[in-house]
């Protein structure tokens, strides 16, 4: 986070949103979760290896492109963000 200053609820926050026993609870239901020290599980009903269904995103090229990849999004999809009368 870009802050000068962090409140120490929000840091206790996050450490627990991130620590190794919601980790373990995330995991009851996705198969995929961010810890290196909780070993993942698959949960029932996903694909043996999930990280196989994830898509190869090259960080590096979408912030070069940064500029056509928004204009291009907003030309496909800004017209669902019109408020319905």
């Amino acid at each position: 986070m870009k802050k000068s200053e962090i409140k120490k609820e929000a840091k206790l926050f996050l450490d627990w949103a991130i620590g190794d026993t919601v980790m373990k609870e995330y995991n009851k239901n996705y198969a995929i979760i961010c810890s290196k020290s909780v070993e993942a599980s698959v949960p029932e009903g996903f694909p043996a290896d999930p990280f196989k269904q994830l898509i190869k995103n090259d960080f590096n090229w979408a912030a070069a492109n940064r500029e056509k990849i928004l204009k291009e999004w907003s030309a496909r999809y800004d017209f669902k963000s019109e408020p319905k009368s």
